[in-house]
């Protein structure tokens, strides 16, 4: 007996899954105001806000072009496969143009007409044979000089195993080595950052505690296995940079 079980869990994704791990819209706003700031915008400083064509796949209830638009951004498009995400994101940013497709569908009809590219928390849900596929289609939508911003967890945070299985829909794991594997075949510069997705608006003492904390891990960690100091054991996502 066969079953299509990817498609039977994402038909029910927000009800079984989103709403047990994620926060409210409030608070998701909140979150990507200062997630997007700090490591998504320094890194697109050569584009013009007003005049950069961006488009988010897997645009989920559209927090990421909603901060987008309140950067200045204004030629805004998104897509998900999910038609109650997609209608809410027509909501919270309505002057975004966003649509329920399939990414492969959309972007072969639009062949360099992006400056920008974001896919967050979407590639680790691909299988391995349509991952380099993806990025070739994401490549082949990009105008010359444009960037793709990949954004996957982090599978040498120290929680790696909870982030990969957290989720049966996930279908693989990246670490830097990884990405930056699957990224170079595709594009001709590609950057692998960590990222550091707690918040930063924490009071002196809990910042000072949790430095303390990881700097004395971080050492018994190097003691037990000097490799492990190399990693981005604190960084739970990744984010490869890919310029066209």
């Amino acid at each position: 007996m066969t079953s299509n079980y990817r498609e039977r869990l994402f038909a029910t994704y927000n009800e079984t899954h989103i709403q047990h791990v994620d926060p409210s819209d409030r608070q998701k706003l909140e979150w990507f105001g200062e997630y997007v700031a700090r490591n998504y915008l320094p890194h697109l400083s050569e584009f013009s806000p007003a005049a950069a064509d961006v488009l988010d796949i897997g645009c989920n209830k559209g927090y990421l072009l909603a901060v987008l638009a309140g950067s200045g951004f204004q030629r805004l498009n998104g897509i998900d496969l999910s038609p109650v995400d997609v209608e809410q994101a027509r909501r919270v940013v309505p002057t975004a143009h966003v649509r329920c497709i399939d990414a492969f569908a959309y972007l072969k009809e639009r062949s360099e007409r992006f400056d920008i590219i974001f896919i967050k928390a979407v590639v680790e849900h691909v299988p391995k044979a349509e991952t380099l596929p993806l990025l070739e289609a994401i490549h082949r939508a990009l105008k010359p000089g444009g960037v793709a911003l990949v954004d996957v967890p982090n599978m040498d945070w120290l929680f790696a195993q909870h982030e990969r299985y957290m989720d049966f829909t996930h279908e693989a794991g990246f670490t830097r080595e990884s990405l930056m594997q699957v990224m170079s075949n595709v594009y001709r510069e590609v950057r692998v950052v960590p990222i550091d997705n707690i918040r930063q608006d924490l009071s002196p003492l809990a910042n000072w505690k949790k430095r303390i904390g990881r700097l004395v891990l971080g050492k018994l960690l190097i003691w037990a296995d000097p490799e492990g100091g190399a990693l981005s054991l604190w960084a739970r996502s990744i984010l490869g940079i890919g310029r066209k």
